[in-house]
């Protein structure tokens, strides 16, 4: 038996309409009319072409019927195509194809607007990876089971909805697929009760494309639409959401780039940074790597400005002691339309820094996390030179207490203890930096 999406596959393979027939000045003409894009279309057609295109017409009726038979009995699994199953189709940016894939191989590409993981691998598999809601998560297995979703390979899950995230125009369209880009975008937040809370409050009768199902990340999480706008919502701890909006807080006061988060308790809330870009993750260009000396060789080869704003980044994770600046919580922004690497993309995720584990924060200089990045430093003569180029803002206690105001969220904590922590370890690393 054919699959949901093979017959929904199959019925856009064959024409739609009617065929009529007209007699003027006793001779008799048949018409094809059918509907496109909004609007509707008559064509002349000759009397040898009538029974095929009769008999397409005919077909497409037959599997409409069975696709309305399967949607009545409640049948809502979202069954993927064969083709989609081994990874056979395109790889789209909108409505232009980026790379075609046999059997998960990438086997054509334009180099220009590819992801940068294609640099690396060559499996289409790596790619979907990073855009996979994480099976270890609660509400993952929850909102799985509300779509009835029959698969349990991340990978194959994210084909669920076609691959589409948020943060980027890019999608997967199986063989033989006449979908288009407007018919996969996300135009609803139906499943972020679900998705953040583990709540049901939906049980739909037809298939429902969601962004959550290419959400990846440990932590419960959602997309809400507010007003257009596209919120991610994480569940957090007291610490933790404090500890995030201290450390997007104060690059926005630094002026640095950052996303914007807003607590909203159990929770925080961050606007999506990616709206007019490609956001692609770190993982995409150094792999499971994360040595920051490799990682930055590699910017650097890319673009100069943007491996020095990463240096810069890091020296704060060390500083507000972010120890979980993984390569998929840091990336770089891609024009949507040219390819062109535009940016680092700006800090996000420290929801795991500076008291989000411990209120009593090591003061000594010999700290681990610390320790570790000042031998960096003097390993590595390049690692040095390179941090010695970047613009380092000035940090003081009247800059803290400032930080520490805006966030306007309440804690019982040391702050003294907090700012003693940061001025500590910032000037330590800058006293390093210029020896």
């Amino acid at each position: 038996m054919k699959t949901l999406f093979d017959l929904i596959h199959k019925k856009n393979t064959l024409p739609s309409g009617n065929i009529y027939k007209k007699v003027i000045k006793g001779n008799t003409y048949f018409y094809y009319q059918y509907r496109e894009n909004g609007k509707n279309y008559s064509k002349l057609i000759k009397e040898n072409e009538i029974k095929t295109l009769l008999d397409g017409i005919n077909e497409r009726k037959e599997v409409e019927k069975e696709i309305k038979k399967i949607l009545a009995f409640g049948n809502r699994e979202i069954e993927l195509s064969d083709f989609a199953k081994e990874y056979t189709g395109y790889l789209m940016r909108e409505n232009d194809v980026v790379a075609s894939f046999e059997k998960g191989l990438l086997v054509s590409g334009n180099n220009q607007l590819l992801p940068l993981v294609f640099k690396r691998t060559k499996f289409l598999t790596e790619f979907l990876k990073s855009r996979s809601i994480d099976s270890g998560r609660t509400n993952s297995r929850i909102l799985r089971k509300i779509l009835n979703i029959n698969v349990k390979d991340d990978t194959l899950v994210s084909l669920c909805s076609y691959a589409a995230s948020i943060t980027d125009n890019y999608w997967f369209k199986p063989k033989h697929s006449k979908l288009k880009y407007e018919d996969i975008t996300f135009n609803n937040d139906m499943f972020f009760e679900t998705a953040l809370k583990g709540l049901i409050t939906i049980y739909p009768k037809k298939i429902i494309l969601t962004p959550e199902l290419t959400t990846n990340g440990s932590y419960e999480k959602g997309w809400k639409n507010e007003n257009g706008e596209w919120w991610l919502y994480k569940v957090g701890t007291k610490e933790e959401i404090y500890s995030e909006l201290f450390f997007s807080t104060l690059f926005e006061v630094l002026g640095l780039p950052t996303a914007h988060y807003e607590s909203y308790p159990p929770f925080i809330k961050t606007k999506n940074f990616a709206c007019n870009v490609n956001f692609e993750p770190m993982v995409y260009i150094a792999g499971d790597n994360e040595d920051s000396i490799f990682i930055f060789e590699l910017l650097n080869k890319i673009n100069h400005e943007i491996a020095l704003d990463y240096l810069r980044l890091i020296v704060f994770d060390v500083v507000l002691y972010n120890v979980d600046r993984h390569n998929e919580n840091c990336g770089i922004l891609r024009d949507r339309k040219t390819g062109e690497i535009v940016s680092l993309a700006p800090n996000y995720d420290n929801n795991l820094c500076l008291i989000s584990r411990t209120k009593e924060l090591n003061l000594k200089k010999n700290e681990g996390f610390l320790d570790l990045f000042i031998k960096n430093i003097r390993k590595s003569l390049n690692f040095k030179k390179a941090l010695q180029e970047v613009s380092f803002p000035n940090i003081d206690e009247n800059i803290l207490e400032t930080v520490q105001k805006r966030i306007n969220f309440y804690i019982d904590i040391d702050f003294k203890q907090i700012k003693e922590f940061i001025l500590l370890r910032y000037n330590y690393i800058l006293e390093e930096i210029n020896k």
